[in-house]
């Protein structure tokens, strides 16, 4: 693993297309599905024209006008434009910033159980939502779905809000870019370093450049 993320941090260059409005019917990040250059773990790299699905957080590409999965296991890093993804834990991730001690990488994923519990509108009220709540929600972009089919019921469907997670990748860790999973990782000593640090470095928990600081008390 360590191998891996050094030839990733070794690949990685300074390379947006704009993410669009998520909806059920269209629940991806990127308005259509764009050219994009996939790099696999074992050396090969394939051309498709790809969008992340923001249910689950996986990368679909289109194959022969059928949406198809790729296994985010056998994935290394995506090129879309200027942007730049990779397999984290199964999950495809943006690569938000980077230095070469490592990286914060960002999970977009739909905020599907909101729109569950506002009934499919946010910003409605409890009352006037209640009578019509979601027990269960269509969302379209399924494997093996027609992509044409899909293309023209993009307008279809409630709109969806995307929920951001942050994580740290450095050659030697992998974890969720939050004060509680850090100190998980870390011994006694570990944790009261951890603690001074915080004091002389203050970090914005949601801001990816700020979180990329904390890369250099990981690879310490």
């Amino acid at each position: 693993m360590k191998k891996i993320i050094l030839t990733l941090l070794t690949v990685l260059a300074a390379i947006g297309l704009k993410a669009q409005d998520c909806s059920t019917s269209w629940p991806y990040l990127y308005p259509e599905f764009t050219e994009g250059t996939i790099y696999m773990k074992d050396g090969t790299k394939i051309v498709h024209q790809v969008n992340v699905h923001i249910l689950h957080g996986r990368l679909h590409y289109i194959d022969k006008g059928v949406v198809k999965e790729a296994l985010a296991n056998d994935i290394l890093l995506i090129k879309v434009g200027e942007d730049e993804y990779m397999n984290v834990n199964g999950d495809i991730m943006k690569v938000a910033a980077k230095n070469d001690k490592g990286l914060v990488a960002m999970l977009q994923l739909g905020d599907f159980d909101r729109l569950r519990e506002t009934g499919g509108a946010y910003g409605s009220s409890t009352t006037s939502s209640a009578t019509r709540k979601l027990t269960s929600i269509d969302v379209a972009g399924k494997v093996n779905q027609n992509h044409m089919e899909l293309w023209e019921s993009r307008h279809n469907g409630e709109a969806v809000d995307l929920v951001a997670t942050y994580w740290l990748v450095t050659p030697g860790l992998t974890v969720e870019a939050t004060q509680k999973a850090i100190r998980e990782t870390l011994d006694d000593e570990g944790k009261a370093e951890f603690k001074k640090w915080l004091k002389q470095n203050k970090i914005k928990w949601k801001n990816p450049d700020s979180l990329l600081k904390l890369t250099e008390f990981l690879d310490r």
